[in-house]
């Protein structure tokens, strides 16, 4: 970051064997040095070698089914992962008899790319392996017959295009070139039958965004919701017909760029956006893809195409603004930034620019093109108000400084942080394409890109409050600049295609890529984490004074050793036979994912101190630290998966109007790697913690229609049914690999045995060596410990789905209106308990009751030797979603067009698993009956939704276009529970999960309510009913049975077209969010959220904490209900100014 100095420097040396580490900028360009911890805007990066070995008897299997596959043809082309597209259609006479023997082409007209195939004996012909987009011309040719052809069609992505010809009988010929036929834009798709949606590069462009993020794009499609948190589409949540946004596959020229791992709560593993809009050529987003070839999602098949070059050179340059002056300011309710001593209304600085080139063109005329992208995106706002004041830094820096002098050790802890932070945040984005038409029968693709982020972090610096830190409470907080950070985050993708026709029967895709991506989390120091309780000053938000306030100095504790490695590959191989109206497709699918995840949480120790006196003397209230055993585990947790996929399709074109496909895919994963096996676990608690997905496998059958109600195709009936397996953060698997029971512990200053000295002094001396900070020595066998595990097999998520759809073309406005429904019901869920907890009695509300947290009592437990006991786990046939979508649409043509859908449903599930380990889903799930599967209501259901777009276009003056689109989302809120506040009702060791019963009246049997006056009983029964809760008097509230208030948002985009000379032009963009609070917020309202977040999936309100009582019932307390809170960053108006040459 920039501005960022380090002056530690050292070597480091590593305990685990095959263990590497170099330096790094930021840019990853450099990885050759070998210092630790990092100078200046450096960092570390490490990574592990490991003898992973093949499965050669595995491999043999699969090559062996796949070429018994392709040897029997046992399926048709199905786009695998799209990354193409196709067309099929009919020719014909006039009577209705199919002519054989035509020769139908079809030529890219910006590439001169032709594809040809001549009809066989039913008069049906299909294409293959097309570019995405177009246009293309298509000409057929017949002896005996007239020729025909039209122009201006355009291939749609991971679609089989349909087009028909009827011939009529003669000698004349028509040249291409007269042809002045176009397929109509709103014509129904005869090879449709899933629910999903195709959005053009145009489309996209015409959307308004103010972050030009693809979350903002993909928002487009009815059965997606986009979940934002502070009023950016760059972070936002993509759920998809009510389930995990971590459940869908991305891709990009079919790459998966998920975020394998599973940290990031975007499901994406870049901060910002993946690539650059102006690289899109087309999106697809599709929630029943019945191509068999389409796996690895339960959610959405998220797949974007980039573009390529053409045989025209063509550029493009442009820039995007938004700035303090572009946004909107009156908000209602706190903001921290407004919220100043004066009650003045402080803006703060907020400046993004994103700015960019496109070049693309022939390197050899209709045979070699190249496309290349550059963007940069640039964000300055508003970091961490000051928050403590005051205070005597002069002497806590020269303690410090002290300290270093007594131990020998320079390290860095910073300045004081006297003034509001900076957030400086970045992201730079690069793709490479080339395309290669090798010979008339094939063609290459081959596309590297990159994406490279950075984003400043503050640790704990400005905090009201700093709790619970080594039994130490206390806040506001101040801090030392060495605690800041960054993260930075970089993905590097190769993807490659080869698309072949070896026969004119018989057509072959190989795909191929691999995608690389780095997390690291640099520091500005190098140092144990210290808290200083006790400060002396002043809250600066309301200039009280203060005599507890906290100073933060040292490494943020969760940066103690934080890295993460992930290496992804693919390879697919399908081919495609055509017989008659049959097409046969086969291949196979592989993906193969390592990972290297460290993360040493507290390894270089944490220091509290109960005041600024004992600091200054060196007397710490404790010391902590976490080591490992490098004897018996490596420093990194390194483990991998694998599936592979054996598919077979056959699709039957009956007749003209009727087509059916059918397809299996076999499905199976693998692990080379294992936890290590801990026997005295296994003899002590039955459970084996050494499991993994190995060997879990799934079939996947899919069946799916269309059919055209008349031979016009003005009413078509379309749908399917099919098995759908997907995927899940491997880091809820990757806690089995940490948490094993050996290896790692925790040892303190108060320790009956070997504990750590009380000496800060002597700490730094003598047990902490900034070049090698993470704490290693030989294990204590006597420490009680947390084990995470997962079941030996455990299958991967996956789903039944099925839609049945009509579409209709209708005269009013040459519209088409659709019906569709989206059943989903969960085959195999991921559900996590806690084995170690002991039942004790049941509530008189029946809730199961538990004997307390395992981790801090050895009374309760199962298993006194351990603490919690995570379990990873299946469970079968446990929730649903059903959507309901209705929408008319007029495609843009004569200068207008629009898009009016309303969508309703619902969704429930056993947990959400919304963490990113087994204990934080554990802990933060809403329950009645604590580790028993509960099904409810989904953390991403939305239950209703109504879109609205429309887009005009003007030529005011000649040749110059403007267009004018407006975009309409109204939706219901989010999702929250009703939960006993700062309460561990059931005893499981954890507050504000606990679901409230719902009192029918003051004599209900299941509460006690001699703690409260009359007047206060009362009073909570009011806030009961005024708060929706009395639906569900004498029961128990449902999860997630509460809505957040209804969403209204209407945007605006602007753009007008400037003729420059020849084909240049300038675009000019005007992006205008929340256009409609900028007219009216009483009507457009604010976006609301509730209040006791987690975080970003699990949603809270409550209105007092409640207990047990010796005879069971609840003895509740009267509190204040929660508020529905205004998001600030979701509320503001905000405006974005962007210019576009293009050439």
């Amino acid at each position: 970051m920039s501005g960022w100095k380090n002056t530690s420097a050292g070597a480091i040396t590593a305990a685990a064997p095959e263990l590497f580490v170099t330096k790094s900028s930021p840019n990853l360009a450099n990885r050759h040095s070998t210092s630790f911890p990092p100078t200046d805007s450096s960092f570390v990066l490490i990574t592990m070698k490991t003898n992973r070995p093949t499965s050669i008897p595995r491999v043999q299997t699969l090559f062996q089914a796949f070429a018994l596959l392709l040897a029997l043809a046992l399926a048709p082309a199905t786009f695998a992962q799209v990354v193409s597209a196709g067309m099929t259609g009919y020719v014909g006479d006039k009577s209705g008899k199919p002519v054989a023997g035509a020769t139908v082409t079809a030529t890219h007209a910006p590439t001169g790319t032709a594809y040809s195939a001549t009809t066989r004996a039913d008069g049906r012909f299909n294409f293959r392996g097309m570019i995405v987009g177009g246009p293309y011309n298509v000409s057929v040719a017949s002896s005996g017959f007239k020729s025909d052809g039209r122009s201006e069609i355009n291939t749609i992505l991971g679609q089989d295009i349909s087009q028909d010809f009827t011939l009529e009988s003669g000698s004349e010929v028509l040249t291409l070139e007269a042809f002045k036929v176009s397929a109509g834009a709103n014509d129904l798709d005869g090879t449709a039958t899933g629910a999903g949606n195709v959005f053009s590069s145009q489309r996209i462009g015409a959307k308004p965004t103010s972050e030009r993020s693809l979350a903002d794009m993909i928002s487009a499609s009815p059965l997606v919701t986009i979940r934002s948190f502070g009023g950016d589409r760059e972070e936002a949540q993509i759920t998809a017909v009510g389930q995990n946004n971590r459940y869908n596959s991305i891709q990009i020229d079919g790459a998966r760029i998920n975020d394998q791992f599973g940290l990031n709560a975007t499901g994406l593993a870049s901060f910002f956006n993946p690539l650059s809009l102006d690289t899109i050529e087309q999106l697809s987003v599709q929630v029943s893809p019945y191509d068999v070839r389409q796996a690895g999602f339960t959610g959405a098949s998220i797949n974007a195409v980039t573009k390529s070059g053409t045989n025209t050179y063509k550029g493009s340059v442009y820039y995007y603004f938004r700035g303090n002056e572009l946004l909107g300011q009156k908000l209602q309710g706190q903001n921290v930034r407004e919220n100043v001593l004066t009650g003045a209304n402080v803006v703060p600085k907020l400046e993004r620019q994103t700015y960019g080139i496109t070049f693309g063109g022939p390197i050899l005329k209709n045979r070699l093109f190249f496309f290349l992208n550059y963007e940069k995106f640039e964000s300055t706002s508003a970091g961490r108000d000051q928050r403590l004041g005051g205070a005597d830094y002069s002497a806590i820096t020269a303690r410090y400084a002290a300290y270093n002098t007594a131990s020998g050790k320079n390290i860095a802890w910073g300045a004081p942080v006297s003034s509001a932070t900076t957030n400086a945040s970045e992201d730079e984005k690069k793709i490479a394409k080339i395309d290669w038409n090798i010979s008339s029968n094939h063609r290459a693709s081959i596309r590297y890109s990159s994406t490279e982020g950075e984003v400043p972090q503050f640790g704990y610096y400005a905090s009201g409050s700093f709790n619970n830190f080594l039994t130490l409470s206390g806040g506001p907080v101040g801090a030392l600049q060495g605690h800041f950070y960054a993260q930075l985050r970089k993905e590097e993708s190769y993807a490659g295609q080869l698309f072949s026709q070896w026969t004119p029967d018989f057509k072959t895709e190989i795909k191929y890529s691999t995608t690389i991506q780095d997390q690291f989390t640099p520091s500005q120091s190098t140092a144990p984490m210290v808290a200083i309780y006790g400060v002396a000053g002043r809250d600066l938000t309301n200039g009280n004074t203060v005599t507890n306030g906290a100073v933060i100095a040292g490494t943020e504790q969760f940066r103690h050793g934080n890295q993460i490695n992930v290496e992804t590959s693919q390879m697919s191989v399908t081919g495609d036979y055509f017989l008659n109206n049959f097409v046969f497709s086969g291949g196979f699918e592989r993906e193969q994912n390592d990972f290297y995840n460290l993360f040493r949480q507290g390894s270089y120790g944490l220091v509290a101190f109960r005041s600024v006196a004992d600091f200054l003397n060196d007397v710490p209230t404790r010391i902590q630290r976490n080591y490992y055993d490098p004897k018996l585990r490596p420093v990194a947790d390194v483990s991998d998966f694998a599936t592979n996929g054996i598919f077979g399709q056959v699709k039957w074109d009956i007749n003209p109007r009727l087509n059916v496909q059918f397809g299996v895919r076999y499905e199976f994963a693998e692990s080379e790697l294992r936890p290590a096996l801990n026997q005295t676990f296994l003899t002590t608690t039955g459970f084996r913690n050494d499991g993994t997905l190995d060997g879990s496998s799934q079939i996947s059958p899919r069946l799916s229609f269309n059919w055209a109600a008349d031979e016009a195709r003005i009413t078509q009936i379309r749908g399917g049914i099919g098995h759908f397996s997907g995927r899940a953060p491997w880091v809820l698997f990757s806690n089995s690999f940490g948490a094993t029971g050996v290896g790692s512990f925790t040892r303190t200053s108060a320790d009956a045995v070997n504990p750590i000295p009380l000496s800060f002094a002597s700490y730094l001396r003598n047990d902490f060596d900034p070049a090698n900070p993470i704490g290693s020595a030989a294990d204590s066998s006597g420490a009680r410990r947390e084990v995470a595990l997962s079941d030996d097999g455990i299958n991967l998520p996956s789903v039944w789905r099925a839609n049945l759809a009509v579409d209709r073309k209708i005269p009013l406005f040459d519209t088409v209106l659709s019906l569709e429904v989206v059943q989903s019901y969960n085959d195999q869920s991921i559900f996590i308990s806690n084995e170690n907890l002991r039942k004790t009695t049941v509530g008189a509300d029946g809730r199961q009751r538990f004997g307390g947290n395992p981790a801090s009592n050895t009374v309760n437990p199962r298993f006194a030797a351990y603490t919690n006991i995570y379990r990873i786990r299946n469970v079968s046939n446990v929730g649903e979603s059903r959507y309901f979508t209705a929408s008319w649409s007029r495609p843009l043509k004569n200068n207008w067009g629009f898009d009016a859908s309303y969508v309703r449903g619902f969704s429930t599930d056993a947990q959400a698993i919304g963490q990113t380990t087994a204990s934080g889903q554990w802990e933060r799930n809403v329950v009645f009956n604590q580790s028993e599967v509960e099904k409810g209501i989904s953390d991403f259901e939305i239950k209703n939704r109504v879109m609205l777009s429309y887009t005009r276009q003007f030529e005011f003056v000649k040749k110059w276009k403007t267009t004018a689109s407006l975009y309409y989302e109204g939706r219901s809120g989010n999702p929250y529970s009703w939960v006993y506040n700062n309460s561990d009702l059931n005893g499981d060791g954890r507050n504000d999960n606990d679901i409230m019963a719902v009192p029918s009246g003051l004599a209900d049997p299941r509460f006690d309510f001699s703690g409260l006056s009359a007047a206060d009983a009362q009073t909570y029964l009011d806030r009961i009913n005024s708060n929706g809760l009395g639906e569900y008097a004498g029961g128990i509230s449902g999860r997630n049975a509460f809505q957040e208030p209804w969403v209204n948002r209407l945007d605006l985009k602007l753009m007008q077209n400037v003729p420059i000379y020849g084909n240049a032009k300038l675009d000019l963009f005007f992006d205008f969010i929340n256009f409609g609070s900028f007219l009216s917020r009483d009507f457009f309202g604010y976006y609301e959220e509730a209040t006791l977040q987690s975080n970003d999936v699990f949603r809270r309100r409550n209105l007092g904490g409640a207990s047990y009582g010796a005879d069971g019932r609840i003895r509740p307390t009267l509190g204040n209900p929660s508020n529905l809170v205004i998001d600030n960053g979701q509320s503001r108006w905000r405006i974005q100014l962007g210019a576009k040459l293009s050439f």
